[in-house]
């Protein structure tokens, strides 16, 4: 049946489609078995609907299955023919347009296994629209259009703003710095020349502290610092692969030194050449500069 439902002069395959399988050297063979009855019956019964085949699957080959229609009168999409899955029953008929998908609230199209209720409802629910269809249809076309032109000019606005932005901050940050900085000193209020010059030492600062930690979670992760924890009054210390317990009189002196510096700020603090305290009983140190790891001095 489904090459006599490809041979009906008001069934035809969409200029796209064609357009594809031609350069791929493939040819629309049958209509999907499911799909068949339904397609066949209303294409017979409605002669002035054109059923253009829009979708299809691998056949047999170099074949081709036709797997999605849209139905169209005068130019005038009535809805749409097409495959779902719908559970455990696998792939069913699905018949769909605007009128069908207003009254449905788990999906916007009817869908079934049995070819004459699709039918029916196609029969039912095809056809050209009313007035008051036609306005709604426009007014989300122009809601659409409306809202996506809005968007679209911000999204344009924003990447030319923030190429300007970037731009002046590159500036001000190399050859505007020095205007700047006598703006600040000579017509900015006291307040505000306050408030920037205390952010200008905190960005300083934070670089800096940055830069400890950056260091310290390179080497931690390649196993380059030394884990040291506190236990019962002595010190395990593990470097690479190496595990070596140390007393307070035994612990190389450079790590003696870090420790105590750690020991002064608040867990989870960094300073730098030195490491990070994780809590008041586990440290993490830079060994870089460690010398005599093996011995106490």
């Amino acid at each position: 049946m489904s090459m006599n439902t490809l041979s009906l002069s008001n069934v035809v395959i969409g200029e796209d489609l064609q357009k594809s399988l031609d350069k791929e050297g493939m040819k629309m063979s049958a209509v999907y078995d499911t799909l068949d009855p339904v397609v066949s019956r209303l294409a017979t019964l409605n002669p002035l609907w054109t059923f253009v085949v829009v979708s299809s699957g691998h056949g047999s080959g170099n074949n081709r299955i036709a797997m999605g229609f849209s139905v169209k009168l005068d130019g005038e999409e009535l809805g749409q023919i097409g495959l779902s899955y719908m559970g455990n029953r696998g792939k069913v008929i699905s018949i769909s347009n605007d009128r069908i998908g207003k009254g449905r609230q788990r999906s916007d199209s009817y869908r079934t296994q049995d070819a004459d209720k699709a039918i029916l409802m196609a029969k039912k629910m095809f056809g050209k629209m009313n007035p008051s269809e036609r306005i709604q249809k426009a007014k989300d076309a122009a809601e659409r259009v409306v809202s996506r032109a809005s968007w679209n000019k911000e999204r344009e606005r924003t990447q030319h703003q923030s190429l300007v932005k970037n731009e002046m901050l590159a500036w001000a940050e190399t050859k505007g710095n020095a205007m700047f900085l006598e703006y600040l000193k000579a017509e900015a209020i006291p307040s505000l020349r306050h408030k920037v010059t205390v952010s200008m030492e905190k960005v300083e600062l934070l670089d800096t502290e940055m830069k400890t930690i950056e260091k310290v979670q390179e080497d931690f992760s390649n196993n380059k610092t030394a884990l040291v924890v506190k236990d019962l009054g002595k010190y395990l210390v593990k470097i690479g692969d190496k595990v070596d317990l140390y007393e307070d009189n035994t612990l190389p002196l450079d790590m003696r030194m870090k420790m105590g510096m750690l020991k002064l700020v608040e867990d989870e603090q960094y300073l730098t050449d030195v490491g990070c305290k994780v809590s008041s009983e586990i440290f993490v140190l830079l060994v870089d500069e460690l010398t005599n790891v093996s011995e106490g001095v």
